[in-house]
């Protein structure tokens, strides 16, 4: 009797823990998502962008969002195939996301949604760059 109950214990252990899905192990998993527009400037700054925790100088974008007085930089925004010496008015998803399993376990992406326009000009009040000053040049 003792043989048969270890082989049912066995058997539920087994049941129970075959049925924990990818959540369960550390998914990825949508942990926030807002849309909204951004002004993006005429041309590219240089800025710092960090990957895999490495600082590294890069051209970002200088984009100001409806609330925002100053530019600011953004490295990325997927799917806008963008042309200097425009200023463009963009519509813009922001995505963040969560995945223990990945070496850098939280990321977010910025995908255009929509242009709602772009002017030929030269964005006014831009910054020299926008490399901080905790950034070394090696």
């Amino acid at each position: 009797m003792n043989k048969f109950l270890t082989i049912i214990l066995a058997f539920v252990i087994f049941a129970i823990t075959s049925c924990s899905n990818d959540d369960d192990l550390g998914g990825r998993k949508v942990t926030d998502y807002k849309e909204y527009t951004l002004t993006v400037a005429s041309k590219k700054l240089q800025g710092v962008v960090v990957s895999c925790g490495n600082p590294y100088r890069a051209d970002v974008y200088a984009v100001k969002d409806e609330a925002q007085q100053e530019w600011q930089p953004l490295a990325d925004i997927s799917k806008f195939d963008y042309e200097p010496g425009y200023e463009y008015q963009i519509r813009i998803s922001k995505t963040s996301y969560l995945d223990y399993r990945m070496g850098d376990p939280s990321w977010t992406v910025y995908e255009l949604l929509e242009i709602l326009s772009k002017e030929h000009k030269d964005s006014d009040n831009l910054p020299a760059d926008f490399i901080p000053d905790w950034f070394e040049n090696d």
